[in-house]
């Protein structure tokens, strides 16, 4: 059966300036970086931002991208694995070759702090504790601070770990690596929640000490919502994930091999964006500082979400329902309602236009005068996320769409 989307716009509200105009998705930047490097990890704060890879060094923005800038780690301190900025001054850099670096002015210089000589993959500080945490190679766990780093030392543990963190404070941690995911509970890493060794967890995020996802080779997804027992969800592709990054419970990202992944459902339903713009590519690393603007960084490559020019342009004072959202058969405006208190607004001049999270227009529709409703067939288009516009000589508004098929 063909599936097509129904949006029923009806105008029940009596007519007020609505904020839509800004719409948004990703947009390629890596023109505005100095040279080419494999990008492993990015950290903002604000529009200020740290991005990891460099030989000795590491890439810094002050403007959300628009300019970049490289800053100099210590002599030999090899390739940058993972970045913490505690805030835009205090920060820490950890390298392949077994260093954690330090900052105090915002990465006009680094320092090493410690140098445990083994490979470290993560570094993260739970929330306003001093104290941090790193994990790599060999099943090695480090705490540490200003004055002194400590193996924690796990019994057996000689996987490679890849990725930790502690959402609220230091009593829960989490971490994931080869075949392994485990919670730091009463002071000890010795809590194994999965052991499989058909693949590696590459990344591990949750939004509380409860609920979290983990992403890692063959496009794996599961979650938790009591840190303890985990669920896989499915995933749109079988290429390896590197990471993941939730805003909210709801909303999350995950980037991999050729592959970016939304979902706004919890992880129900994961929709691919970037498919056509992503091939080659080995994204890495992703970071949002809010609900409408992120990064994600990869070999030689960085894209950033945010405002998509020319989508939302004009005064919007239409308020419209879309019904329902998700939706997944056909959209019909009902024209009759669409200009009711609108008397200058010409049928003729209306139409509807829908946008991909690039800002790409996909369709567009004329609605034709003297209609009483319109049918659009955008059974072609895949699930995930929209902007759906209508527009009219005297107004336009916009809303975010979900389809679902």
């Amino acid at each position: 059966m063909m599936k097509i989307l129904v949006l029923i716009s009806t105008f029940t509200f009596f007519l007020l300036p609505f904020s839509f105009s800004q719409e948004y998705g990703w947009t390629a930047i890596s023109d505005n970086l100095p040279d080419y490097a494999n990008y492993n990890d990015v950290h903002f704060i604000g529009d200020e931002g740290w991005i990891t890879g460099w030989n000795d060094g590491l890439i810094y923005t002050p403007d959300g991208g628009e300019t970049f800038q490289i800053q100099t780690l210590p002599e030999n301190s090899g390739i940058s694995s993972s970045i913490f900025m505690k805030n835009n001054q205090v920060g820490y850099v950890a390298t392949y070759s077994g260093e954690i670096n330090k900052t105090d002015d915002g990465g006009t210089n680094w320092y090493v702090l410690h140098d445990p000589g083994i490979t470290i993959n993560s570094i993260h500080f739970p929330p306003t504790l001093d104290k941090g945490f790193a994990c790599g190679s060999n099943g090695n766990i480090w705490t540490f601070d200003d004055f002194s780093i400590m193996n924690l030392f796990v019994e057996g543990l000689v996987s490679g770990l890849n990725s930790i963190m502690f959402p609220e404070d230091s009593s829960e941690g989490k971490l994931c690596g080869e075949s392994t995911i485990r919670r730091w509970l009463d002071n000890t890493w010795d809590n194994l929640q999965i052991f499989d060794s058909t693949f590696d967890w590459h990344s591990i995020f949750f939004t509380d000490n409860s609920t979290g996802w983990v992403v890692g080779s063959q496009g794996k997804i599961s979650k938790t919502v009591d840190a303890t027992i985990w669920n896989g969800q499915i995933s749109p592709t079988t290429k390896s994930l590197n990471d993941v990054f939730f805003i909210d419970s709801m909303e999350g990202w995950a980037a991999g091999s050729e592959v970016l992944l939304h979902t706004i459902d919890g992880g129900e339903t994961w929709t691919q964006v970037l498919a056509g713009q992503t091939v080659g590519m080995e994204l890495r690393a992703i970071y949002f500082t809010s609900a409408n603007t992120g990064y994600v960084v990869g070999n030689g490559v960085v894209f950033k979400y945010g405002e998509i020019s020319g989508i939302g342009d004009g005064v919007e004072t239409m308020p419209f329902e879309i019904l329902p959202n998700p939706a997944k058969d056909k959209f019909t405006v009902q024209s009759q309602k669409f200009f009711e208190g609108m008397p200058s607004a010409k049928v003729e001049d209306a139409h509807i236009e829908i946008y991909d999270l690039n800002g790409r227009k996909l369709l567009e529709k004329q609605i034709k005068s003297g209609s009483e409703t319109i049918e659009i067939d955008v059974s072609h288009l895949k699930s995930g996320v929209y902007f759906c516009r209508l527009i009219t000589e005297k107004a336009n508004a916009t809303k975010k769409l979900m389809i679902q098929k």
